[in-house]
């Protein structure tokens, strides 16, 4: 009986081996059975470095780190744990999935603590860092910071006896609190001779100087603290050297654009020396009533018994302005200012 192969006809040829995406194996070769990638398999964190630490605001302490090496035995880190603890005790408070850098809260003013943080990923966890160890700020009310430098300089109301100053408000933080009043002291510059003014408020107006005279003035914060903050840096100030007055002749309150300056065309001033002499006199026009003009001026015609007069129009567009009555020394350097109140031009 003759063979009957396993598929098909008896007469019919024996199968073929067939091999996927290549042809059989020639004599004298060999097959290699294709092997699947299998992942590494991931290794726990290496242990990170101690945390930085730093004072936050309040009793905060921020703690800062980074991530620890990779190497042939150890993964990456994708979270990070912290724990603290009263420095030394050894008694730890932990806290998962923390991102640096971290503000660690509610703790006690004033005392020690020790950090660690711990690397961790889909292994396992690295050991606990050495500890950062860093004392939270003392428990409040904590000074001010020393106020910024002052600005000092004379008012423009035509004395010269005064000078005002201005300040801004220390910064707070986490050592610092924030300021609820003011001293302020002057002294004859140079002299370091120094008269205090306690409880005084931004701006502040130091009366009865000398004219042409030069002031050093510094500015220190209070608060609820025992102490105040230090001296600000000094700031001087000189007075005026003359004094400035209306004459007869003042603009109205209302002006027509382009026009005479209305109810006598022009305007008039008084100048004195206190004590330099008054070379010249003008007046300017300008939207500012702090800022004393330098351009722009009009030059004043003097008269008698210290006048000083001219005759010109209101400014070209309409707006809100103010008229500078300006008294001159040598070179035309201003050394005394009188500035109106708001003047309508329309």
């Amino acid at each position: 009986m003759a063979d009957v192969h396993a598929l098909g006809h008896p007469a019919s040829p024996p199968p073929q081996t067939r091999w996927s995406g290549q042809a059989g194996p020639q004599a004298g070769q060999s097959f290699r059975r294709a092997e699947a990638t299998v992942p590494p398999t991931p290794f726990p964190p290496n242990q990170p470095n101690a945390p930085t630490l730093g004072r936050g605001t309040g009793g905060n302490l921020i703690v800062s780190w980074t991530a620890p090496g990779i190497d042939g035995a150890h993964s990456a880190a994708n979270a990070f744990s912290l724990r603290y603890s009263f420095s030394g005790a050894g008694s730890w408070s932990g806290i998962a999935r923390v991102v640096s850098p971290y503000d660690l809260t509610a703790l006690t003013a004033g005392t020690a603590y020790d950090v660690q943080v711990q690397a961790v990923n889909s292994a396992g966890a690295s050991k606990w860092s050495a500890s950062a160890t860093l004392s939270t700020a003392p428990a409040g009310p904590f000074a001010p910071n020393a106020p910024t430098v002052p600005k000092v300089a004379p008012p423009a109301d035509g004395t010269a006896t005064k000078l005002a100053v201005t300040w801004v408000a220390p910064t707070v933080d986490g050592t610092h609190g924030a300021a609820t009043g003011y001293n302020i002291r002057t002294s004859p510059h140079g002299a370091n001779t120094w008269s205090v003014v306690n409880k005084v408020t931004s701006p502040y107006t130091i009366n009865g100087l000398s004219g042409a005279t030069a002031v050093d003035i510094q500015v220190q914060a209070t608060n609820a603290a025992t102490s105040p903050s230090p001296w600000s840096a000094t700031c001087t100030g000189t007075t005026w050297a003359a004094t400035v007055a209306p004459g007869v002749w003042q603009p109205a309150m209302t002006q027509i654009h382009g026009a005479s300056v209305a109810p006598n065309g022009g305007a008039q001033l008084t100048a004195i020396a206190a004590p330099t002499a008054i070379a010249a006199a003008a007046f300017a026009w300008s939207t500012s009533a702090t800022t004393v003009p330098t351009t722009g001026l009009i030059a004043a015609t003097a008269g008698q018994n210290n006048g000083w007069g001219q005759s010109f129009n209101a400014p070209a567009t309409g707006g809100t302005y103010y008229l500078w009555s300006l008294a001159q020394g040598v070179g035309g350097i201003t050394i005394g200012a009188l500035v109106s109140g708001a003047i309508t031009v329309r």
